[in-house]
């Protein structure tokens, strides 16, 4: 049985390093998941109210989904754009034996658009994690937000920079970080990415994630990291009770990582 390992980040302490004030944002209400991804746009490049109105238009597409739901299919052509509004995704890879390595989290607010601008085939699969609320936006529809709305269109193009960057530092930590350093950088990074959406509420998030899900990120083991969590907390950077995770020395946490935030 899969062990869930949902985490609280508590972060009264962070030090620059660790959160950089253009990724902060006030917490979302409930009920306002549209606001996540016109909070990310807006992080990237400033949106008018008419942008807004026509971000919060898409909510007509949104159903909701079940944990493990394939939202597109490798080698599949979309017809549509991608958002996902609340929950978690991934993007992945299978080989013949099963195993999986997961590529990239989708948290609210990202968005895959691949299909609905060019019609190729996508190279992964993307599958929701926990149940998920998303949007598949038909391609018509979605160019003609582009055309109309290039801030819109504007801070697409930057989403897409800051993704290949993210993906550039997960390829680091899987190519020379240790355990320790990969576990702690994946929890910078993600205090930053909710915390620019509003997710992040006195200095607390949610990840609603298996063990399994952390170690076909990270490159290890679910065994490796039950160990690594363990090791964290044993040194005094996290406390973990409760399905809550605690950072209990936030600037220490990011120093072990060599985080730096620019990349988002």
């Amino acid at each position: 049985m899969e062990t869930l390992v949902p985490i609280t980040v508590v972060d009264a302490l962070v030090s620059k390093v660790a959160r950089v004030p253009r990724h902060s944002a006030p917490p979302l209400k409930e009920g306002h998941s549209v606001c996540a991804l016109a909070r990310k746009l807006d992080g990237l490049a400033s949106l008018t109210q008419q942008d807004r109105a026509a971000l919060e238009g898409l909510t007509g597409y949104v159903h909701a989904v079940v944990r493990h739901t394939v939202l597109a299919e490798q080698e599949g052509v979309a017809d549509h754009a991608l958002i996902v509004f609340a929950g978690f995704a991934s993007r992945y890879k299978r080989r013949v034996s099963g195993r999986r390595q997961i590529l990239a989290y989708l948290v609210p607010g990202d968005l895959c658009d691949r299909g609905a601008l060019h019609g190729y085939p996508l190279d992964h699969t993307i599958e929701a994690l926990t149940p998920c609320r998303v949007a598949k936006v038909p391609r018509p529809v979605y160019l003609d937000l582009l055309g109309r709305h290039p801030r819109i269109a504007l801070a697409v193009q930057r989403a897409k920079l800051a993704e290949e960057a993210t993906a550039r530092e997960w390829m680091v930590s899987i190519g020379i970080r240790s355990g320790r350093e990969r576990m702690a950088h994946l929890l910078c990074e993600l205090l930053e990415r909710l915390g620019a959406i509003g997710q992040v509420t006195d200095g607390q998030y949610h990840l609603p994630l298996t063990q399994e899900d952390l170690a076909d990120a990270l490159g290890l083991t679910s065994v490796h990291v039950n160990r690594v969590l363990q090791a964290l907390r044993r040194d005094g950077l996290i406390s973990l009770r409760e399905r809550r995770l605690r950072i209990l020395a936030p600037r220490r946490l990011s120093q072990l990582a060599e985080f730096e935030a620019g990349y988002l």
